[in-house]
């Protein structure tokens, strides 16, 4: 089981993903590791106060994610719709020196590191936001739910699946 370990301020934990539009991997398992494609990565803020994961409006457009409609969104401001979009998620690890690689993997480079991405399956239908923060992926109890996640009052966290 994947966990991403991670620390936080007392209220924010932040942490990279990749933003995957559906079309561009092969389907997989649920759970399953792939070699890292070539994506984007994003950072993203745990809210389990969301009902839904969100995408900024800078991301998308940095990813050429086109929206699909417009949904009607109850947030912090108010009711609002906003422009829909459809990706996936997934979590990079880095595979420690020595670990066997899984099939598939490409030969990890001499000196260097392999990365390997954790997909979730489940397709998000996600809306944007305007950010001027430091993330870009609202992470909402959409993903956050199919698994576990721990925050420990030493500053750290753990969100495995």
């Amino acid at each position: 089981m994947p966990c991403i370990l991670g620390v936080h301020s007392g209220g924010n934990q932040l942490f990279c993903v990749a933003v995957i539009i559906p079309h561009t991997i092969a389907p997989a398992p649920m759970g399953s590791v792939l070699p890292l494609p070539s994506v984007e990565s994003a950072r993203a803020l745990i809210d389990t106060g969301a009902t839904g994961t969100c995408i900024s409006q800078r991301h998308a457009q940095k990813i050429n994610l086109q929206p699909i409609g417009k949904r009607t969104v109850h947030g912090v401001s108010g009711v609002a719709a906003h422009n829909s979009y459809v990706f996936k998620i997934g979590f990079p690890f880095d595979v420690p020196a020595g670990i066997p690689l899984p099939p598939g993997m490409p030969p990890m480079p001499p000196g260097g590191r392999a990365t390997q991405l954790h997909v979730v399956e489940k397709i998000i239908q996600g809306s944007e936001f305007k950010t001027g923060g430091n993330f870009d992926i609202l992470l909402g109890m959409d993903v956050i739910s199919i698994g576990s996640l721990v925050v420990l009052g030493n500053g750290s966290f753990c969100f495995s699946f």
